[in-house]
């Protein structure tokens, strides 16, 4: 009882925190004339301001006709990642603001760019950030001979290096199960036979059909006057013309569940140690326009992510002997379209089991068993450990808002999801999420839901039990047929 007082009165003071702290001060949701949404996040206590500039586009914009056109603009736009600007241009123009930091890129939901600056530049880092995405700039770039080939060589040697990452080939082929029914493809870096084709005039009308002012984010987080910065993003970006919306043809919707029958994957990797084994279950997940299965899931993961969790224990305790996890985590990753939930672990092989009895063993274990429980026992969790949870998040909150550019991402990433408000309801829908909300999550998309079951291990470990995965219906993923478009 003691114990959850103490729990209470530091939610308490934690919320009462929030409440007075300059990080929390009047953000503004705002739409310029021309459908630019803006998002302005005062903090007073800042020396530093952010600037960030997003567009509603990604790898889930992409056909198979345009599949790597986002990181093939980005890189020819930056002459570079964007993160990491190419010289001397454009990384000329944004070194004179000496940033603090930098971001963007390509991404599954999205294309973005942006940085922290003094707050005594806040007038022309706007300037900058206008001028790296006029139409002016990106006629002259696309009109160098060189501009586009350079940007062309750079993504076919990403798109190499993806084939050598362990974790780009696992990643990738489970998403291609996994979403295999869905309207778009989330593979960022695409395909050569679409690069080698893309030449100056296919990025000219590429550009100009997604890097639109209706289609595009703006989000102001730091230390800034409000009114002053309103009357200079009418005066700079406002008096873009608004175009066509790329979106006039919304995708289809994505069904559900994410496959059709439960999928068994196994993949030969060199990075895996010798006698261990990564067993993974995938499901499709919430997306964050679901905002209560959202923050359902945010919280199972901070309820079960800890060492001392009920569901750590029991997993531990309920593999066969010498199979005991050496980690095991629930990830929930929120994207626009395509949110997917795993529950992970490293585990050993015991001398003499067959890796695929281990496999069924972890799967009806953390599913079947503890999975069920969460969503059945109101008690799995303790009311201390909810309280817990929701202190861990709202000090995870409190520091995104308390850093500009991170707290100007986090406003793009939701205004993405297609819920930009959120950041003014966020700490509430913590404190409201208990084991009811966490229950209906599960119950959707754990127990009512159908998964991609993958399992790392050594080639030499593979090649020892080859003939058992086969016969237990598992499919073989290598570099050569884990990706979409290659």
């Amino acid at each position: 009882m003691r114990q959850n007082q103490i729990y209470s009165i530091a939610i308490f003071l934690l919320i009462s925190i929030l409440a007075i702290l300059p990080v929390a001060a009047e953000p503004q949701l705002k739409t310029l004339g021309n459908g630019m949404t803006v998002l302005l996040n005062p903090i007073e206590s800042e020396e530093n301001v952010a600037i960030l500039l997003a567009y509603h586009a990604g790898a889930d914009a992409q056909t198979a006709q345009t599949a790597g056109l986002f990181k093939l603009l980005e890189l020819a736009l930056f002459n570079g990642p964007a993160a990491s600007p190419g010289t001397t241009e454009p990384a000329a123009a944004i070194d004179v603001l000496e940033p603090n930091r930098i971001a963007g890129g390509a991404s599954l939901d999205r294309f973005e760019f942006g940085f922290s600056v003094s707050k005594e530049k806040l007038v022309p880092a706007l300037d900058t950030i206008l001028y790296l995405f006029s139409q002016e700039r990106r006629e002259f770039l696309l009109a160098q001979e060189d501009g586009v080939e350079n940007a062309r060589q750079s993504a076919r040697a990403l798109i190499k290096d993806s084939t050598l990452d362990s974790n780009a080939i696992h990643d990738m082929a489970i998403a291609k199960k996994l979403f295999s029914r869905a309207p778009f493809r989330l593979d960022v870096l695409g395909a050569d036979y679409v690069l080698e084709k893309a030449d100056a005039a296919t990025l000219r009308t590429f550009a100009a059909t997604w890097l639109v002012p209706n289609n595009a984010f703006i989000a102001i987080a730091g230390n800034f006057d409000t009114d002053q910065i309103m009357n200079l993003l009418d005066e700079r970006f406002g008096q873009l013309p608004k175009a066509s919306n790329p979106w006039s043809a919304p995708l289809a919707a994505f069904p559900k569940p994410g496959v059709t029958r439960p999928l068994f994957l196994v993949f030969p990797d060199s990075t895996m140690p010798s006698g261990m084994m990564q067993v993974e279950l995938r499901y499709r997940g919430p997306d964050p326009k679901e905002t209560s299965s959202f923050a359902a899931l945010r919280m199972l993961e901070e309820l079960a992510n800890t060492p001392s969790s009920r569901f750590f224990t029991a997993i531990r305790k309920g593999m066969p002997k010498g199979a005991e996890p050496k980690e095991v985590r629930i990830a929930y990753s929120p994207n626009r379209n395509a949110s997917w939930l795993s529950i992970i672990a490293s585990i050993p092989l015991p001398s003499g089991k067959k890796p695929t009895d281990i496999v069924f063993s972890f799967k009806e274990l953390a599913r079947g068993t503890e999975l069920y429980m969460i969503k059945s026992n109101p008690a799995y969790f303790s009311a201390a450990e909810y309280q817990s949870a929701r202190q861990a998040l709202l000090e995870k909150t409190m520091a995104i808002q308390g850093d500009p550019l991170d707290a100007a991402a986090h406003a793009a990433a939701l205004w993405s999801w297609g819920i930009p408000s959120f950041v003014f309801q966020e700490s509430d829908a913590i404190m409201k999420t208990g084991q009811k909300e966490l229950s209906q999550a599960v119950d959707t998309y754990v127990q009512k839901n159908l998964e991609v079951v993958t399992v790392r291990l050594n080639p030499d470990l593979y090649e020892a039990n080859k003939k058992i995965f086969s016969s237990n219906g598992f499919e073989t993923v290598t570099a050569q047929n884990a990706f979409w478009w290659r």
